[in-house]
């Protein structure tokens, strides 16, 4: 750390990750399957930026899309490398896919699991960084580097096939 710059950008980077914490924990756990993994990237996405911030003193506009186009990278590379599928474990829901609003029954937590897999990876993404990372359209237009014509059509269309599996799922 050089400057007294660089210590408030780690500070306000440090708040940032304690505030989206369980956020960024949910979206990396669908993302990867399981709790210590996403433990594991989100700590790498706040090392990762801390040694960004003190070796080259980034000036950062939007932080929290900063955050998870970070992290979004990392699970990625970390898919990726592992050469698998991810999955959700659908023995039952972890501390860590909960976030604080339990309305649902564990049917219901299984069942949706399932039909995410069954979507186009680019309409999964965009609904699990809406829905489990609590970002804004033009959020996720940011962490995805498209536009946001793109981020709503994915969104809209991923929707559209979950009910209408939904419904055939239904109707057997």
């Amino acid at each position: 750390m050089n400057t007294d710059k660089d210590k408030t950008s780690l500070a306000l980077l440090a708040r940032l990750m304690e505030a989206e914490r369980p956020k960024l924990l949910c979206y990396a756990y669908y993302r990867l399957g399981n709790e210590a993994d996403a433990e594991d990237a989100v700590q790498d996405a706040f090392l990762r930026l801390s040694q960004k911030l003190t070796d080259h003193g980034e000036e950062i506009g939007n932080w929290k899309c900063y955050v998870f186009r970070t992290l979004f990278n990392l699970c990625s590379s970390r898919v990726a490398h592992d050469c698998r599928v991810p999955t959700i474990p659908i023995d039952g829901r972890l501390n860590v896919a909960a976030t604080g609003e339990d309305d649902g029954s564990e049917e219901d937590f299984r069942r949706v699991c399932r039909l995410l897999a069954g979507l186009p990876e680019e309409q999964a993404e965009v609904i699990k960084l809406g829905i489990y990372g609590n970002n804004s359209f033009a959020e996720i237009a940011e962490i995805l580097s498209v536009p946001l014509p793109t981020v709503k059509s994915r969104f809209l269309y991923g929707l559209t096939k979950l009910r209408r599996a939904m419904k055939n799922e239904t109707d057997k």
